[in-house]
Formats: structure tokens, C-alpha cells, sequence
């Protein structure tokens, strides 16, 4: 009966071993965040209440509004020109426009909200010595290039709406962004990007352009991140693909791996391959008109995620070890087959 015990005994300690072995990337990435910081998340929206001013009293308005925006009306109120500066681009009729689509698609913002906490929660989870300005305001800023859509200052965490209208109306068509940029501006992006100000802001560590592989560990880390604070999101989302370079993705990874070995692609450090695997396009130019852009990155984060399956460490040593070559061969990264 006692041998019975012990046998017993040693069986489960191995199921249970093998099942602690077996766990995934992203069983991993099932963490308990709701009782942490924000429990109350603070959004306001700078934009709608800048174009409700009334323009015959437009001073008037902005200094009413000023102890809650202070991020945006730090400046001298009584300043004629400052003044002057804001009026004209709350009565710009793009800017108008622009606004009226963001009040239309945000005029619920109840699911975002929740959302954008579970992303502030998920990096308290992971950063709990990290104090971030997790107050959140939404603004447009009439589409400009020059500005992220997505900006961490000391006073809160800016998002900008106009990035996030979708195309339905031709709005970035109008200013001329490429198809394969707007097709990223979705509210489906919002939390990606916050997530991704996150890491730029708080994690990731400036690294020197090296070769492939390196920039491909790189590109993985960052995605891994941005999937951590974020994993029900669509890998077309995180990735910025389409659905239909999402499945040419996952159907030629074995071919595009293939490649890159086969044309001593992987420890090269030329412009012009960085360009093909890391540059943003409608396609890459070297596989298919039907591929996306950036499969290095694609690749990068396959890399990654399997060896988060095959090692036993954590989000935050896996960022910290900068020994790429040892990551790329502990990850046991076995490419798709086409």
C-alpha cells in the first residue's frame, strides 16, 4: 500500500511538471490585473470641449476650461495671439470636419474606457515600480504627421482620435495617406498603440541597428510586449496587416524563412534588406504583391513567442537579455511549412 502511495505520488509530480513544461506563451500571458492600479481611469476629452466654445466668447471659454485641461492650456490665457492661435484651429473648417467624425464614432467611449484600464493595469502587473500619469485625454489634432497618435507627458496620456476615424468617409484619402497606412487607422488600434507608447516610454532600451536577426529579436520583443498588455487582440492588428496578409503571412512563414537563410539574409546588415523586411509598404516587393510589409517583424515575433513556450522566464527577463543569438537558438523557432 505504501509503494502504492509513493508510486502515486511520483506520477503526479511528473504530470505536474510536464504540464508547468507544456504551458504556452499565452497561458503566460494570463495574468490577474483587475485589482490593480487605475481602478478608476480618468478620460476626458479635450476636443469636444474646445469646439463647444462659443467663438464670441472664445477667451472666456478657454480660460473655463483650463484647471481641467492644463495639459493643453498651460499657457498665458491672456494672451492675445496665443488666444488667436487656438481660435483658429477650433474654426478650421477641416479641423470642424474632423471633429464632428470623432464626436460620431466616440460618442460612446464605455468599451474603450474599459479597454484602455485593462492595458494600464496589465503594465501594472507587469512595471509595479513604474509611475505612470495614467489620467487619459482624447484630442484631435487635424490630422498631423509631425505628432504620434499616441503621446505619455508628465500630466497624463494623450490620444489623438483623428488617427482612429476609420476610412469610411475618404478623410485620409483626402490628405493623401497611403491605403496601406489608413487602413490602420481603426479604434480597433487604440490600445495597441497605447501599449506601444508604453514600452517606447518606459521599457525598450535604444539599440543600434546590428544585423537582421538582431532587429528581428528586437521587432519581436516590442510586439511580444504590446501583446502582453493586450492578448485578445488579432495578430492582424498587432502586426498592422490586413486579413488577407495575415493568412499570406501565416501560409508562406516556412517560405519566407526559407529565404532569408537561403540568401544569407540573417546576420547581413545592408539598407537595403533592412528596407525589404522592416520597411513599411503595401507589400514586400521581393515575395508577392499579395504579402505584407515588415515580415521581419513578423518572423521577429514568431521567434519570440516560441521561446517564450520553450523557456521558463518571464516577460520581463526576456526583455532585459540582450544576448540575441542565445534567444534565437533557446527559442527552437521552427517556421511554418507552406
Amino acid at each position: 500500500m505504501k509503494k502504492a502511495f509513493i508510486i502515486l505520488t511520483i506520477l503526479i509530480s511528473i504530470m505536474a511538471i510536464s504540464c508547468q513544461r507544456s504551458k504556452t506563451y499565452k497561458d503566460k500571458l494570463q495574468v490577474h490585473h483587475e485589482h490593480l492600479e487605475p481602478q478608476h481611469l480618468n478620460i476626458k476629452n479635450y476636443s469636444k470641449a474646445l469646439f463647444s466654445i462659443d467663438t464670441a466668447n472664445f477667451a472666456e471659454g478657454l480660460k473655463a476650461m483650463q484647471d481641467e485641461f492644463p495639459i493643453f492650456l498651460e499657457g498665458d490665457l491672456d494672451n492675445v495671439n496665443a488666444v488667436n492661435f487656438i481660435k483658429e484651429f477650433a474654426t478650421d473648417t477641416f479641423c470642424v470636419r474632423v471633429n464632428d467624425l470623432a464626436e460620431k464614432r466616440f460618442s460612446d467611449i464605455s468599451n474603450l474606457s474599459k479597454d484602455i484600464k485593462s492595458v494600464y493595469q496589465r503594465f501594472s502587473y507587469y512595471y509595479p515600480e513604474i509611475r505612470v500619469p495614467y489620467d487619459t485625454y482624447l484630442y484631435i489634432s487635424g490630422i498631423d504627421y509631425e505628432m504620434p497618435a499616441v503621446m505619455i507627458q508628465e500630466g497624463g496620456i494623450l490620444v489623438s482620435l483623428d488617427f482612429y476615424l476609420g476610412n469610411e468617409d475618404k478623410i485620409y484619402d483626402y490628405i493623401g495617406m497611403p491605403r496601406y497606412r489608413s487602413t490602420r487607422c481603426q479604434p480597433s488600434y487604440i490600445t495597441r498603440d497605447i501599449a506601444e507608447s508604453l514600452y517606447h516610454t518606459y521599457v525598450n532600451k535604444r539599440q543600434y541597428q546590428k544585423d537582421v536577426l538582431t532587429e528581428m529579436i528586437k521587432a519581436g520583443k516590442q510586439l511580444y510586449f504590446i501583446e502582453a498588455l493586450n492578448p485578445s487582440l488579432p495578430d492582424s492588428i498587432l502586426l498592422g496587416y490586413s486579413e488577407k496578409q495575415m493568412n499570406w503571412a501565416e501560409q508562406y512563414e516556412g517560405d519566407v524563412w526559407a529565404s532569408i537563410i537561403g540568401n544569407q539574409m540573417l546576420y547581413a546588415k545592408g539598407a537595403e534588406i533592412f528596407r525589404s523586411l522592416f520597411g513599411d509598404a503595401p507589400f514586400t516587393q521581393a515575395f508577392s504583391n499579395e504579402s505584407p510589409a515588415r515580415l521581419g517583424e513578423y518572423i521577429g515575433l514568431q521567434i519570440i513567442r516560441s521561446y517564450m513556450n520553450n523557456n521558463d522566464v518571464s516577460l520581463q527577463e526576456m526583455l532585459n537579455d540582450n544576448d540575441t543569438h542565445r534567444i534565437f537558438q533557446a527559442s527552437q523557432y521552427k517556421p511554418r511549412k507552406s
